[in-house]
């Protein structure tokens, strides 16, 4: 009697068709599924409104013993009742003969579950938006497929690391895959961490955005010639990845080979307050300090960034100087864009990333269209492998690391996280290659191969170089002149050191960092502390207290004992240049639970 009443209520505030689909939107279809629309992905991995005559007949003959009649636990009962109704379906005309001989010999439908795909992606825009169904800009067949390629990947990996990616169409904005954790559904220890969205070190791959501002401040072109040897900076010496300088360079293979003390010298050319700048105007919110706080370490990684928002700043490099918004839906409006770069200096920055040019010592005009610009980086200690790839439709990023921020040998941007975005990049162009056109800012002029320099009637072999229209330096080349009939090199003091010149790098203490406190390892009475320094001449004297303690070359290491208490630590070279620092040894049990064995003092 009350279901008759509550039907009788219906019927007066909701029409049949009102009704029906309130019916058809929670009938329960099995398990804990509800709904023709959550049955149809369920079983057909579709759409209700996409369904065709058989599908639909399978979902209706679950009415309304669904349990009894589910076609993965009793597909004998299922056949059965979907055959009686499409026998009815055809004796009413619905169906031909035909048609009703094809359907009956049809299998029973195979569960597909529900989709798995993107789930963070469909995390974030659950978040961000209020409409119960959103049409987004992913597309499914690349977000299958580049999620396979990660797994792939990551099963060769410790358990640890995981993988994020992100790929953006660069003429909407649009992003077209995004998987904020590889390990998801794998790990449920880390699965739910959205890794696109975490700040991490982003290592190398802000140099690009250093050289670029460099170009458009017309303080250097990509022929220029940088020093690549060591700083005599205090406890703050920059190094290359693989621990070598290679004195005179050209900032093209400077920023080719990702040469870290070549970066730090043109940031420093730019000014670090102007880098920061930058590099906040590229989107980068978590850079709230000064410019002082973060130092040179700035344009090493010395800060946190989120993928997501890397890979919108380099938009500003495959769109040509101007980076754009990035959205889940294609706005018919397109994207917003605003201009950070001239579009020469961003066609400098995607000719020296190339990867025609990367490793190649061809000419670049000899070679074939490239596939992309590539930026690989890796942070300090191992904990992120990046790398970021683009050309003028794509812009794809690939990170991998270990979500708690841990260190692992694995995590090199040039060999786990590079393969991947260029198989990525493969996967979306196929056979086609397509490349930007010379900018309309660029005028080619040829240079002195030597000294980068706008060539002299003295210089020979002479190559054509990209230079910015009345914003680039136009230096002739002076390496080639003669001084009184004899030939001069006017090196600037700091080639001339990498090249065995008399004026070398002045000597600096880099271990041990002056100022700090170290501790004692538990059960030991000394610290066995290294002593090392950069620059000066000839071998280096170290004296400890006073007394002398050994020597060792520049750059090389001499380890001591040093008991508890304060400590002044002084080295020479044989030419009597000096610098001296002061730490303090104290006992672990002094430290009692302190874990930082380089911890500067209060």
């Amino acid at each position: 009697l009350s279901e008759y009443l509550l039907a009788l209520r219906l019927e007066r505030v909701l029409k049949k068709e009102d009704i029906l689909e309130s019916y058809l939107n929670r009938i329960p279809l099995g398990g804990n599924i509800k709904g023709v629309e959550a049955a149809s992905w369920y079983y057909f991995g579709k759409s209700a409104k996409d369904l065709t005559l058989l599908e639909a007949a399978s979902l209706v003959s679950l009415f309304p013993a669904p349990e009894r009649f589910r076609p993965d636990k009793n597909p004998e009962g299922f056949l059965k009742r979907r055959n009686a109704l499409l026998e009815r379906l055809c004796r009413r005309g619905i169906i031909s003969e035909e048609e009703y001989a094809l359907y009956v010999s049809s299998p029973p439908p195979i569960p597909r579950g529900f989709p798995r795909l993107a789930y963070h992606a469909a995390w974030f825009l659950r978040q961000t938006t209020t409409s119960p169904r959103v049409f987004s800009s992913l597309s499914f067949s690349l977000e299958e497929w580049l999620e396979r390629l990660l797994d792939e990947v990551l099963v060769t990996l410790p358990r640890e690391i995981t993988a994020c990616a992100v790929v953006v169409e660069n003429s909407t904005g649009a992003i077209l895959a995004y998987v904020g954790n590889a390990r998801f559904r794998k790990d449920p220890e880390q699965a739910f961490v959205d890794c696109l969205q975490a700040p991490r070190s982003p290592g190398s791959t802000l140099k690009p955005f250093v050289y670029a501002r460099a170009f458009d401040r017309g303080l250097l072109v990509p022929s220029s010639i940088i020093a690549d040897t060591p700083f005599g900076l205090r406890g703050n010496v920059p190094r290359n990845f693989d621990e070598g300088f290679r004195g005179p360079v050209s900032c093209e293979m400077a920023l080719a080979l990702s040469l870290n003390v070549p970066a730090v010298r043109v940031a420093r050319k730019v000014g670090l307050e102007d880098v920061l700048g930058l590099l906040q105007a590229l989107g980068f919110s978590r850079l709230q300090r000064s410019a002082d706080f973060y130092g040179d370490a700035l344009v090493l990684g010395g800060c946190e960034v989120t993928p997501l928002e890397l890979v919108r700043a380099y938009t500003a490099l495959s769109c040509l100087g101007e980076a754009i918004s990035l959205s889940f839906f294609r706005e018919d409006e397109g994207p917003q864009k605003k201009r950070v770069f001239s579009p020469g200096s961003a066609y400098m920055v995607a000719e020296i990333l190339a990867d025609r040019f990367r490793f190649n010592p061809l000419p670049k005009r000899t070679l074939p269209t490239p596939l992309c610009a590539f930026k690989t980086g890796t942070s300090y200690g191992l904990r992120d492998a990046w790398t970021v790839a683009y050309n003028p439709r794509y812009t794809v990023l690939v990170w991998f690391g270990d979500p708690r921020g841990l260190p692992h040998e694995e995590l090199v941007g040039i060999r786990l996280a590079a393969p991947c975005a260029l198989r990525i990049m493969e996967y979306l162009m196929g056979r086609e290659r397509v490349w930007y056109g010379c900018p309309e800012d660029i005028e080619w002029r040829e240079v002195c191969p030597v000294s980068g320099k706008i060539a002299s009637s003295r210089c020979e072999g002479k190559i054509p170089a990209p230079f910015l229209k009345g914003v680039s330096p136009l230096e002739v080349c002076d390496l080639h002149a003669t001084s009184l009939g004899n030939p001069s090199s006017p090196w600037s003091g700091e080639v001339q050191a990498a090249l065995g010149r008399p004026d070398a790098i002045p000597l600096a203490i880099v271990s041990p960092v002056s100022g700090r406190r170290y501790f004692t390892l538990p059960g030991t009475p000394s610290l066995r502390l290294p002593l090392r320094a950069e620059g000066g001449k000839g071998p280096i004297f170290w004296f400890v207290d006073g007394t002398y303690a050994g020597q060792s070359q520049p750059g090389g290491t001499l380890f001591v004992s040093l008991p508890p208490g304060e400590h002044h630590i002084i080295a020479s070279d044989k030419s009597g240049q000096s610098d001296t620092t002061e730490v303090v040894v104290s006992s672990t049990a002094f430290a009692k639970t302190r874990r930082d064995f380089g911890a500067p003092l209060p």
